[in-house]
């Protein structure tokens, strides 16, 4: 029997999504998922090296919630900037050394232009004498390391997930 297919190469009529799809939507909300868990306690330990944080609790672990999500969304942009650069979907799960020095030269690059913007520009918010600075920039070193450090660790998670090996 030969059945019709859409534009997207499912069977017509069909209630699935075709399993290239899956795949990619699966690799985002993973990446996603354990970004924002991640950086969730990155934000909430370096808080203390901020200034202007809210007084209450509550109020501040809304703050880190919200960077967290917003580092989520950065962390899926190193993804398909990586998906763009390396044409692949699945560089993540085994990087390789090309791909470690990207996703630390695009957290680098990240970090320090968000920092930047957000410090000394729009003036989002502040350093206690606590948080140590990066010169020539002067910004906060725990920023720039959680970009560094994060998206590596992250898409560790997603090759064990996998279950791929490191090419």
């Amino acid at each position: 029997m030969n059945e019709s297919r859409n534009a997207l190469g499912t069977a017509k009529g069909g209630s699935g999504v075709p399993p290239a799809m899956r795949h990619v939507l699966r690799l985002n909300a993973w990446v996603f998922l354990w970004a924002v868990a991640l950086n969730f306690l990155w934000e909430m330990a370096q808080a203390y090296a901020y200034s202007g944080m809210p007084p209450s609790s509550f109020e501040a672990t809304v703050v880190c919630a919200r960077a967290s999500l917003i580092n989520g969304l950065l962390v899926l942009g190193i993804f398909w900037g990586g998906v763009v650069v390396f044409s692949c979907v699945d560089w993540a799960e085994r990087p390789g050394l090309p791909g470690y020095f990207f996703m630390v030269a695009a957290g680098f690059l990240i970090s320090v232009v968000i920092e930047l913007n957000a410090v000394y520009r729009v003036g989002k918010w502040g350093y206690r004498a606590t948080m140590p600075l990066l010169p020539p920039w002067e910004v906060g070193v725990l920023p720039v390391l959680q970009m560094l450090l994060l998206p590596p660790v992250i898409f560790l998670l997603l090759r064990r997930k996998s279950g791929r090996k490191q090419s």
